[in-house]
């Protein structure tokens, strides 16, 4: 729809204008039917017609723009520029980002995922001049290369991975980059603005990257030529208006080529690389081997034969502004004629290229606009004629000879300008910024009539045809019986479409109310003629006609008796109310409405809306036209719901009066009704059969989802961006209904089909549907209320991809879609190079945190791996992240990434704490005492690392006599030997020595007289001791001593052996040892201390300790 070119739009009660000297405006937007049967092209249009003439139609070609496409080029900022591929691809760059896509898809109407690249960093202004995609090796995917105005030269072997690409730079000595040719697959060839060459030669072997090479003549070679020249080759000074470069042509048939070195040879086959030079200069390359042709003699003497010069040929200014190959050694050069004056014309010479020379063989005036120069034109060679544009105009340009004038279409359409245009299999395409990828077919001109209008505007033949029912409508009776705001308001409209100052009156009486911020007057009334509009009944029908009220005033009514020429005349008729909106200041009065679940929504929002459902409905009758026998099934269904609330429709559709499809083509604001009856269609019991019909309601749908969105976009440029309402969600909602065929086709038809390749369709089918469920799903997560049913929905769609092993589509979703969870996941588990390039690309969004909390509570070598890969990427947000943590475990991982960080002695301190307060694993106690002691010995020697050496001293020693604990007493309670266990209390394992059922000797009693070493409480310390000792002494029968040899019985007793090992290791016995009359006095004791021979024993005992004491001494 042309909302810019609609206020220019005359009724039938309006003056004709023609067109002047064959130029006419258009508005590139949507399709225009031609009334006159002249002028229909033989050809069968593949497209939407955009622009047709008697010289030729201008239509839209292969799959509609990808959503990401659509809204950079409404919201671009920056320039943007497009290039077009023979490959089948075509990429925009706007700043940094690439966005690639295909121009054609195996299911036409389907759009595709854009793929996004980055390009590297530069303080000019990326093109699509210096990007290329080509394919490589019989590769699934194409590989890009893309160059900075500096020389960086990015690498990607494959665009579906956007994160792993390599980058090298050209040495250019300050030179800026200007265009990016293909020599042939794996060679690419970059010029700059003085014209040096470089040859970039790809390698997907090993490790993907591309090597620069920067082509010089052969030594020697300056000294033949001036210093002009070897400026223009080395651009060592600045560059002079005449060697800036045009074109970049590689030739592949030139004969007598000149002789190369056998390297070369092999390097450049028989390629020749002509670079042009504005001057006009041209220089053949061939290899470093370089010849340079000034083409301005040529080009004069050219003109002095074809009689197009006269007087003094010095005083001619020429300029190259654009070249092509012509044949295998030839080249058109498109050249700017002036003569020191304002008078400048365009020519086309033909140059021959034979061995080193060049020459002009031939040179043809056009007949074109005179060129700007803020912005000179270029050409595409065609058959027919050549084809000159630049951003604002497109001609198709004659010589003066040929008679007739050149046309040349002004695109004046509000926003809307030629990006980029290409020859592709000899195909004229250009790309326009609203429409996306154009296909021009020129055809011999048989007429001169003048009837083309702006695109999808009503032209004056068409409605005084009699198709827009609403030119027969006489406002001034429609005044007289207009009650109410909305008939004031169609009153309004209709003085507006006549043109008659009426409509300020109208408007002054309509206007003035005073408004609210929600279900303003002026709002509800808007949209109600806007529904009204288009659910009109077609007034050319005499089926409805019977059934319409005869006082209602249908706006949106049509004479046309096809379905396509109705929903053709709603469109128009609803172009023309938005344009009344626009001029008389309506828009900006809107505020917001209340929806019918109690939500507010913009009425622009609403507004935009409804004519998405107006495009979306003309999609769906265009693909019922084209045989869809699926959607006679949801159409039944949907006229079905229809005739409920109405028993005069339920009985023309059952006397067959009307059929399902009038009743669903006439009520175009219950389109999501009949989308969601679509999605719901029951499969059929066969595989095969349900996966293709599968596969055909997936297309349906995503074809006409793409078209609303399309238009959608088209609105934002029109109108400005509006925020867009969240979705219904009800029982009888599209969007549920929508997820609900996205996942069965996937989980069910897709897996259950038996055909590879219908299989595969199908899956393409349900990721495109994907793709526009979730822009359709958006508003629900900036709710606050909603946010998590967004993210339910989102993982709804895309973790089936997973467990269908269709992991790459899955990760292009969930990157588009920001679902870090499952980008996090997938790549953890598969492709961890990925997963590092996810995080960067999305480390403001927390990707890394996500990552983080994934690998750590995962544990073991998942948990290393975030220490010491994520870590040394991420170092501080890991550290942050660990901090706020409360959990043990990874307090020992924070102090892990302190260590590589080498702030050692805080690390040494947090984990010395953290092994302190240890309990629930000796292992991990263990790990967390020895980093301490590592930190410790890695830090500084200072009083605090002495403290902490000396409680992680501690920790190890409790850690080592845990293992040391006899194993009868470990199975005893229940301690493993191989497995990990709790950490007990030092008076815990001293109990269990005092306590132990079984016979234990003096290692396991030094053991435990070792463990009271960390008891706390010096009382309690002591206490311990003397009852390690009486355990010792209970150990030993005591009942038959031998009297007569105490020396011999002393030493066959544990208790003095555990003396004579504590004092061989050293130990303190005085300190160690409790006093004989503690030992004496101790109740467990009691029974053998009545015993004199024991207590003539053990004091015998202590007095020998005491002597060798003494003697020692």
């Amino acid at each position: 729809m042309e909302f810019s070119n609609t206020g220019g739009m005359r009724s039938p009660f309006s003056p004709r204008v023609k067109s002047v000297a064959g130029r006419r405006p258009i508005g590139l937007n949507s399709s225009k039917k031609n009334q006159s049967s002249l002028l229909q092209s033989t050809e069968q249009q593949s497209g939407d017609v955009i622009y047709k003439s008697p010289s030729m139609t201008i239509e839209t070609y292969g799959a509609p723009l990808p959503v990401m496409v659509t809204e950079t080029l409404a919201f671009a900022s920056g320039d943007v520029s497009v290039r077009m591929s023979p490959c089948g691809w075509c990429w925009l760059v706007a700043g940094r980002r690439i966005l690639a896509w295909p121009r054609e898809t195996s299911t036409p109407g389907v759009p595709t995922a854009a793929r996004e690249l980055t390009l590297p960093q530069t303080d000019l202004a990326h093109k699509a001049d210096l990007v290329m995609l080509f394919y490589e090796d019989d590769a699934q995917m194409p590989s890009c290369v893309g160059v900075s105005p500096e020389g960086v030269v990015r690498y990607w072997a494959s665009v579906g991975v956007e994160g792993t690409y390599s980058d090298s730079v050209c040495e250019l000595a300050g030179q800026e980059c200007e265009r990016l040719v293909l020599a042939r697959p794996s060679m690419l060839l970059l010029a700059t603005t003085t014209c040096t060459l470089v040859r970039i030669t790809t390698s997907r072997d090993g490790r993907a990257g591309a090597r620069c090479q920067v082509l010089r003549p052969a030594g020697g070679w300056l000294g033949g030529i001036g210093r002009r020249v070897s400026l223009l080759f080395f651009g060592n000074m600045p560059a002079h208006p005449d060697t800036k470069l045009v074109g970049v042509v590689v030739l592949e048939g030139v004969t007598d080529l000149p002789p190369v070195s056998a390297e070369e040879a092999e390097e450049c086959g028989n390629e020749v690389v002509a670079l042009v030079a504005s001057g006009p200069v041209l220089q053949l390359w061939r290899g470093s081997h370089v010849q340079e042709h000034q083409l301005r003699r040529p080009l004069t003497e050219a003109l002095a034969r074809a009689h197009l010069a006269q007087g003094d040929l010095s005083s001619l200014e020429l300029t190259a502004l654009d070249v092509h190959a012509y044949g295998p050694s030839a080249l058109l050069l498109l050249v700017a004629i002036g003569s020191r004056t304002p008078d400048t014309r365009l020519a086309l010479a033909h140059i021959s290229i034979e061995g080193a020379d060049a020459r002009v063989t031939s040179l043809c005036p056009l007949r074109a606009p005179v060129p700007r120069e803020d912005e000179p034109p270029r050409c595409l060679p065609l058959s027919a004629a050549p084809l000159l544009y630049c951003s604002s105009y497109v001609s198709l340009s004659t010589p003066p000879s040929g008679g007739g004038e050149s046309e040349v279409i002004e695109v004046r359409g509000e926003g809307d300008r030629i990006l980029g245009a290409a020859l592709v299999a000899a195909a004229p395409l250009l790309f326009s910024r609203k429409h996306g990828v154009l296909l021009l077919r020129p055809h011999l001109r048989t007429h001169k009539t003048v009837i083309d209008s702006p695109l999808d505007s009503p032209c004056p033949s068409d409605m005084y045809e009699g198709n827009l029912s609403l030119y027969e409508i006489d406002p001034h009776e429609v005044s007289a019986l207009a009650t109410d705001l909305c008939g004031r308001l169609k009153t309004a409209f209709l003085f507006h479409v006549r043109r008659d100052p009426a409509v300020g009156r109208a408007l002054a009486e309509l206007l003035p109310r005073a408004d609210t911020d929600v279900d303003a007057a002026i709002d509800r009334a808007v949209l109600s003629v806007a529904e009204d509009m288009l659910d009109d009944v077609p007034a050319g029908d005499p089926r409805w006609r019977v059934r319409g009220s005869a006082v209602r005033v249908a706006l949106g009514s049509s004479a046309a008796l096809q379905a396509s020429a109705q929903l053709r005349d709603k469109q128009r008729a609803f172009s023309l109310f938005l344009d009344f909106l626009r001029a008389h200041g309506i828009l900006r009065r809107f505020g917001k409405i209340t929806r019918d679940d109690g939500s507010t929504e913009c009425t622009l929002s609403a507004l935009c809306g409804l004519g998405a459902r107006l495009a979306g409905m003309r999609a769906l009758q265009r693909r019922h036209a084209a045989g869809a026998p699926l959607l006679d099934a949801a159409l039944q269904a949907s006229a079905a719901d229809d005739a409920e609330d109405d028993p005069e429709l339920s009985e023309a559709l059952a006397s067959g009066a009307l059929s399902a499809a009038d009743v669903c083509w006439r009520r175009v604001t219950r389109l999501p009704q009949l989308l969601a009856a679509l999605a719901r269609l029951p499969p059929s019991a066969d595989p095969r059969a349900a996966a293709l019909n599968a596969q055909q309601a997936l297309d349906i749908l995503a074809n006409v989802m793409s078209e609303m969105h399309s238009w959608a976009g088209q609105w934002t440029a029109w109108a400005g961006p509006v925020p867009r309402p969240a979705p219904s969600l009800g029982a009888h909602a599209l969007l549920p209904a929508l997820i609900q065929l996205h996942t069965r086709a996937v989980t069910q038809c897709a897996r259950n089909c038996p055909d590879a390749a219908l299989r595969a369709q199908v899956l393409e089918g349900a990721a495109a549907l994907a793709d526009l469920a979730l822009v359709e799903a958006e508003p629900l997560r900036i709710g606050a209320r909603t946010g998590r049913l967004y993210e339910k929905m989102r993982n709804d769609i895309l973790q089936p991809y997973v467990d269908e092993g269709q992991i790459e589509r899955a990760l292009v979703l969930a990157e588009k879609f920001r679902h870090l969870q499952l980008l996090v996941d997938v790549c953890v588990e598969r492709d961890l190079p990925r997963l590092y390039a996810y995080i960067d690309k999305f480390l403001e969004e927390g990707m890394a945190e996500i990552a983080f909390d994934r690998l750590l509570s995962a544990g073991g070598p998942k948990a290393a791996l975030a220490i010491r890969e994520l870590g040394e990427r991420q170092s501080a947000r890991l550290s942050a992240w660990l901090s706020a943590r409360s959990d043990r475990g990874l307090l020992a991982l924070h102090q892990l990434s302190r260590i590589r960080d080498r702030t050692t002695d805080a690390a040494a301190r947090s984990l010395a704490n953290a092994a302190a307060h240890e309990r629930s694993s000796l292992r991990r106690l263990r790990t967390l005492a020895s980093l301490s002691k590592l930190c410790t010995l890695a830090g500084d020697d200072d009083p605090t690392s002495a403290e902490t050496r000396r409680q992680v001293e501690e920790r190890l020693t409790l850690a080592e006599l845990h293992d040391a604990m006899p194993r009868e007493l470990r199975a005893h309670h229940g301690i493993s030997d191989t497995e990990d266990c709790r950490v007990l209390d030092p008076e815990e394992l001293v109990q269990m020595y005092i306590d132990a059922p079984m016979p234990l000797n003096e290692l396991d009693y030094k053991q435990a007289l070792d463990l009271t070493e960390l008891v706390p409480d010096m009382e309690r310390r002591d206490e311990l001791r003397l009852r390690v000792w009486c355990a010792c002494i209970r150990q030993d029968d005591w009942s038959s001593p031998q009297m007569d040899a105490p020396d011999r019985e002393l030493s066959q007793k544990i208790f003095f052996r555990l003396v004579d090992l504590v004092h061989i290791m050293g130990g303190d016995l005085e300190l160690l040892l409790p006093p004989v009359e503690d030992i004496l006095t101790a109740p467990e004791l009691a029974e053998l201390v009545s015993d004199p021979r024991f207590h003539y024993l053990l004091k015998y005992g202590y007095e020998c300790v005491d002597t060798d004491r003494d003697m020692q001494e």
